[in-house]
């Protein structure tokens, strides 16, 4: 089904970020891909290109009707132009991506100052993708028909540094200098692992040159350079094609083994139904959760050795009595307080504690005791379903 137009206002605010934008992105393009430093002088021009391509981009926002045909011929002969041009595949994509990377920045600085709502940019971003697939995908396709495929160094690389990043011990930072130097990546000083589920992919526009992706596999993941912020979250939203997807802690380079697995923990969570989906989640919302659904075995243990008398009780009396004693420790507070939470009379409150005491034991007046009970009814309360729990 073809997209609605979008809202006129919304054009104008990406139209107003086009002038001067054509000769940025060739700039860019010129300063950090080595190839294209110097112009080859045959057309079509990568200045033209980016120009037809970007008026394109604002006109098929505006109007999904508007014809690609041209720049669809454009883009066929600008790939197999720099097959002629001696232009590795390696420096096209580079090429490719400065210029979204470039065309981006500009985007949402526009919208920003233009006080575009979350929404919209994300309606920006999911666009901009699927624009970027239509650019990509005719120039490569062409370019591969008139010459060499991929070096295969080049994709043993990639695997090489992700494994690097991703295991213990973690590569050396001489090694991973080494790799990524192969596949011109900035190493940052900190990067963020996302956790996707299996089965995900992503549009080949959203494989930025800054993002190292391993979305084959059982447990496929991103890593993203430094921090994600909301424009980077717009991105990742856009480019995957389901959800949940779980943004991990920013961490140095040597840290993310641990918040890799720290990351696909809060999506098994999610998987489970432990914590409430979403299609972006942050894992650092979600920390505790994780902590106390880590060892559901080692939960019941510690249940079994700390609540006494209450662990061999019927279920459903076992159940009516943990639960008003988690809330009970969670408020530290009256029997009307402890009602209100569970609708339920003071007095019922009242003798479910005496029998709770009754169980315990003056144990429960011991502060540490107090703490371990109220982890061990929490975790119990997020053990996921088909795991062991009261």
């Amino acid at each position: 089904m073809r997209p609605e137009p979008a809202p006129p206002e919304l054009v104008e605010v990406l139209r107003s970020g086009l002038p001067g934008l054509a000769e940025e992105i060739y700039t860019a393009v010129r300063a950090t891909v080595p190839d294209y430093a110097v112009a080859d002088g045959s057309a079509p021009s990568p200045e033209r290109v980016v120009r037809e391509a970007m008026r394109t981009y604002v006109a098929r926002f505006a109007d999904p009707a508007e014809p690609l045909d041209g720049l669809l011929e454009l883009l066929h002969s600008f790939g197999r132009k720099e097959v002629t041009g001696n232009r590795s595949l390696e420096s096209l994509h580079a090429a490719i991506h400065t210029a979204f990377d470039t065309s981006w920045h500009r985007i949402t600085e526009v919208c920003v100052r233009n006080k575009v709502s979350g929404a919209d940019l994300a309606r920006v971003a999911e666009f901009q993708m699927a624009f970027m697939d239509q650019v990509i995908d005719p120039i490569v396709q062409a370019y591969l028909d008139q010459g060499p495929k991929a070096p295969v160094d080049l994709v043993h690389s990639r695997r090489l540094l992700i494994r690097g990043l991703s295991t213990r011990p973690v590569a050396s930072r001489e090694a991973v200098e080494h790799l990524a130097a192969k596949l011109g990546w900035n190493v940052p000083e900190t990067a963020t692992p996302v956790a996707v589920r299996r089965g995900t992919r992503w549009r080949p526009a959203a494989a930025r040159r800054d993002v190292l992706s391993a979305l084959g596999g059982t447990a496929p993941w991103l890593l993203v350079p430094g921090g994600v912020d909301e424009a980077r979250r717009a991105l990742l939203g856009a480019a995957l094609d389901r959800g949940p997807v779980v943004v991990g802690l920013t961490v140095p380079l040597g840290e993310i083994p641990d918040a890799l697995r720290w990351a696909r923990g809060v999506l098994a969570l999610a998987e489970d139904g432990v914590i409430g989906a979403a299609p972006l989640i942050r894992a650092e919302d979600h920390l505790l959760d994780l902590w106390l659904t880590c060892d559901p075995p080692l939960v019941e243990e510690i249940a079994r050795r700390r609540l006494g008398g209450l662990a061999g009780l019927p279920e459903g009396k076992r159940r009516a009595l943990t639960e008003t004693l988690r809330v009970w420790l969670e408020q530290w507070s009256t029997a009307a307080d402890v009602g209100r939470r569970l609708h339920l009379h003071p007095q019922t409150v009242r003798y479910r504690l005496r029998q709770i005491r009754k169980e315990i034991g003056d144990r429960l007046d011991d502060p540490e005791t107090r703490f371990v009970l109220e982890a061990v009814l929490k975790a119990r309360r997020r053990t996921p379903p088909g795991r062991p729990a009261s």
